[in-house]
């Protein structure tokens, strides 16, 4: 029987610099988990590009089946094979570093310089303050005066010693910048007989150049043409990324399969257990591993905005609704939540907030929530938003739909496909068209009850069926 790798390279980076999971390696580790729940650890493999070694290693899949929420210190763990700080010991700012000591170190003594130069824009870059970095400090030396977690032994062999003829290497996040990856996949299929598969999550770099940094549109274009010489098929996950796949391979003259793979509506992490009035124990449960001050930003109405924040995403002009909702006198106007990391070309936005106090307290910002803090602010908004200018699919519409919860969505390229009819639209490039939308939901509690029904009796897409999508297409006999 054939064999599936999973190459799992994105992830093992991902995790060595930041503290939680985005949504593309969410989706990786979500179909991995499953499918070695339905093939067993001997038929699943992870596969890991190791760059100082120029190597394609294997490692073993079982680990994943046993986590309840996607931990990034236990990730690093198993992708390293190196002892690693948890997030929860370490200062805000320093995070990214917790899993090399070195690094650890000399960036802990530089951010202790800027502090004593009182360099306040240096932290902000980071997602915190100048205020909050002793603070961060105790914290962390309360945590466990910033120990590292034992790295359990990682088993590798080199993916050429144990591939047969027919085996699938699926690709399911970015390695654009891995030239030598794309060499030696190359190799696998002309010398070994892999069937290599890629992912294709959106084409935005080259859809929406103008918000994306520096000159990654072109590394972006050169690895996605590059990946017609390795590949067997594409996967799409969406009806309106393969249209853009397919252009684009039209364009470039490469004729590859494209297969559609809607993602899930779901969250990876489990719902928090609903409270219950008559056990303390399950009070204390339901707001366990939230930190404080997430739990602060939920005790008021809010509306909900999940995703890294950059300029794609459309805060501004979400900004300039709320700002004009915080002035109606008509309604009650909730608060406004942003659940994400800071990405690129956001200082618009960075500069309002800065000089309008977060619209005077209107907008709170949850920086890296991990899976649980995601949970509870789906679970505790209003409705949630999502105004971005593109998306390849748009998971933070379907997680919100998992937890009961409507939106504010625009009605561009794929999040149609996820909202469905249980949404309220909005033009993306029209303040006003926002604004209605969002007023609609706020004042109108009549036909935000009438969506949320209409979720109620809708069965919404998991990750088994995107499973079973991808091991229908992988294995079609």
């Amino acid at each position: 029987m054939h064999k599936y790798f999973f190459d799992v390279t994105d992830i093992a980076l991902y995790v060595e610099r930041e503290t939680t999971i985005s949504g593309i390696q969410r989706v990786s580790l979500e179909v991995i988990r499953r499918m070695v729940q339905r093939h067993g650890p001997d038929r699943v493999k992870l596969a890991l590009w190791d760059r100082k070694a120029q190597s394609y290693v294997a490692l073993e899949a079982g680990a994943l089946t046993g986590m309840e929420t996607f931990d990034a210190d236990v990730l690093a763990q198993i992708f390293t094979g190196r002892a690693v700080r948890a997030a929860e010991t370490v200062p805000r700012v320093l995070a990214r570093y917790r899993t090399s000591r070195p690094k650890y170190v000399f960036h802990y003594l530089l951010t202790e310089v800027q502090a004593w130069r009182g360099n306040t824009r240096y932290f902000e870059k980071r997602g915190s303050t100048l205020e909050a970095w002793p603070r961060d400090k105790a914290q962390a030396r309360q945590a466990s005066a910033g120990g590292l977690k034992a790295a359990a032994p990682t088993a590798r062999r080199p993916v050429r010693e144990i591939l047969s003829d027919g085996d699938q290497i699926i690709i399911m996040g970015p390695t654009w910048d891995m030239p030598e990856l794309g060499t030696h996949l190359s190799m696998l299929k002309q010398d070994h007989g892999a069937r290599v598969s890629l992912l294709v999550h959106d084409l935005i770099p080259l859809i929406k150049p103008a918000h994306i940094a520096g000159d990654f549109s072109k590394t972006f274009h050169d690895w996605l043409l590059r990946s017609g010489e390795y590949c067997a098929r594409y996967f799409a996950n969406s009806e309106n990324t393969a249209k853009d796949l397919r252009q684009f391979l039209a364009e470039k003259q490469i004729e590859l399969p494209v297969n559609v793979v809607p993602l899930a509506q779901a969250l990876g992490a489990e719902p928090v257990p609903p409270a219950s009035e008559d056990s303390f124990e399950a009070q204390l449960n339901h707001i366990k591993g939230v930190r404080r001050h997430i739990l602060t930003m939920a005790k008021t109405p809010y509306v909900l905005v999940v995703g890294t924040m950059e300029s794609r995403k459309n805060l501004w002009r979400l900004l300039q609704v709320w700002a004009r909702l915080a002035q109606d006198r008509d309604m009650d106007a909730p608060r406004l939540v942003l659940a994400g990391r800071i990405g690129w070309h956001i200082e618009d936005v960075q500069d309002m907030l800065r000089a309008t106090s977060n619209l005077q307290g209107w907008v709170s910002i949850a920086e890296r929530p991990s899976d649980r803090e995601l949970a509870y602010l789906y679970e505790n908004c209003d409705f949630t938003a999502m105004v971005s200018l593109y998306e390849g699919w748009g998971l933070p519409i379907g997680e919100g739909l998992s937890f009961g919860k409507t939106g504010v969505v625009a009605d561009n390229s794929a999040m149609p496909e996820v909202g469905q009819d249980l949404v309220e639209y909005c033009d993306a490039h029209s303040i006003s068209s926002i604004y209605q939308a969002c007023r609609k939901l706020i004042s109108d509690p009549t036909h935000k009850a009438a969506l949320e029904a209409k979720i109620a009796q809708t069965t919404l897409r998991n990750w088994d069926d995107v499973a079973s999508d991808f091991v229908r297409h992988l294995d079609p006999d």
